[in-house]
């Protein structure tokens, strides 16, 4: 333990004394001032502070990665480089925990750049609403729906050849994407429901909508009536719909006195207009219920940005580990490019069958690359805090355990197989 601490002040110490972690948070802090006169809105105060607060943390965390990134591919190149890394490694020190030390105190770094912009962020925002939950109809996986409705579809006369001819799994994979756009239509006088899992603590205090976004048989603008009325266990709250075209609509719910109970979770909606009402409910149906403070939602996503950047710091540190510094450099700036266009590689695709052999095989690779890199391409908790949902705790969970615990450890214990190796051949 003694090791990893001496290895962590020294890395530390380097990167302060190199003047990086000042410059870095210099230009952090510079940016999160800069930003919202950069960019502006849609004429709102509300639309100017979602695009600062997604792009001032986006720019911060952009940065911070880049930087660290390449500090940390250099991480063993300086050693190596000073003759230092010997006299290190004939030390009673495990080669493992040479790797996590020089990670540790890399992320220390961005977590401190990161910590100081959250500290402007929140300075700069303090009268904002809650952040809310957004909850999602309770409905099987697309997965199992497309493995229920798999037999059918291709037992249909209707299904084209070519789909039958294809491979079962790229089928079920395009029903599992089919079943977002599913949609399911109320008629003048109906009803649609959906059930919704509520969270702990709910009761008719707590401020709920429902976020929707209707349209009509043909696609076409139109206005759409109707009410919502969600049940609980001893009370319900009902909100009504009125001139709606297919935007996406917020509508409050408020107690109702007097009405009768029902089944927990269970969101209803009635058409009263003149026309058929379509929706997506995988899409198209939320509800959402307050929940804490701006302040810990920002708590919540910085740690997120803080395991992205140390998973971005582990995965240098190894590749510093294993290549020289140019090369090492080189691949992960190509690792960054790979992670920013997997998504629209796997989207705009054109052959959904996958006809191609070859093709099949580098979009699988694609797909699994986009897997692992989501964490560091999404940057999906800016985007909930600059709207005002919830950072949920279990995806933070999720974030510290996998990116910052389990993944720096595997390539810290890659780096332990190469870093003798890499040496005796130096």
């Amino acid at each position: 333990m003694n090791s990893f601490w001496r290895i962590f002040s020294l890395e530390l110490t380097a990167f302060v004394r190199s003047r990086s972690l000042l410059l870095l948070l210099a230009a952090s802090l510079g940016w999160m001032f800069a930003a919202p006169l950069v960019f502006r809105g849609d004429g709102t105060l509300e639309g100017s502070r979602q695009l600062a607060v997604h792009y001032s943390l986006g720019g911060v965390a952009a940065l911070v990665s880049v930087a660290l990134l390449a500090a940390a591919t250099g991480a063993f190149a300086r050693e190596r480089a000073a003759k230092r890394l010997q006299l290190t490694l004939v030390r009673p020190v495990r080669y493992v925990s040479i790797a996590v030390a020089k990670t540790a105190a890399l992320s220390f770094a961005g977590a401190v750049v990161i910590a100081a912009s959250a500290v402007v962020e929140a300075v700069r925002s303090p009268l904002v609403r809650p952040c809310r939950h957004v909850l999602s109809p309770v409905m099987e996986s697309p997965r199992e729906e497309a493995a229920r409705m798999y037999t059918a579809y291709m037992a249909d006369p209707n299904t084209p050849a070519a789909v039958k001819k294809a491979r079962p799994s790229v089928v079920l994979r395009l029903l599992a994407q089919r079943s977002f756009d599913r949609y399911e239509s109320i008629a003048p006088g109906g009803t649609g429901s959906w059930r919704f899992a509520l969270p702990d603590g709910f009761d008719e205090s707590v401020a709920t909508s429902a976020r929707v976004r209707f349209a009509g048989e043909y696609g076409m603008r139109q206005d759409a009536l109707g009410a919502f009325e969600l049940k609980a266990a001893d009370f319900t709250l009902v909100g009504v719909a009125s001139n709606v075209t297919q935007s996406v609509v917020e509508f409050p719910l408020a107690a109702a006195p007097g009405a009768t109970p029902g089944e927990k979770g269970v969101l209803t909606f009635r058409n009263d207009g003149k026309t058929t009402i379509m929706l997506r409910p995988r899409r198209d149906v939320n509800l959402l219920t307050e929940a804490d403070s701006f302040g810990r939602n920002l708590v919540r996503a910085s740690l997120e940005l803080m395991a992205m950047v140390t998973l971005l710091v582990s995965f240098g540190v190894f590749l510093g580990a294993s290549l020289s510094r140019p090369v090492a450099l080189f691949t992960a700036v190509a690792a960054l490019a790979v992670a920013e266009m997997s998504p629209s590689v796997i989207e705009q695709y054109p052959d959904e069958l996958e006809t191609d052999r070859i093709d099949a095989v580098g979009l699988q690779i694609t797909r699994v690359a986009a897997q692992l890199t989501h964490p560091v391409s999404s940057l999906e908790p800016l985007a909930k805090l600059a709207e005002d949902t919830c950072v949920e705790p279990r995806e933070v969970v999720r974030a510290v355990l996998a990116d910052m615990l389990l993944a720096p450890l595997v390539f810290a214990l890659l780096s332990s197989f190469v870093i003798p190796r890499k040496t005796e051949s130096a």
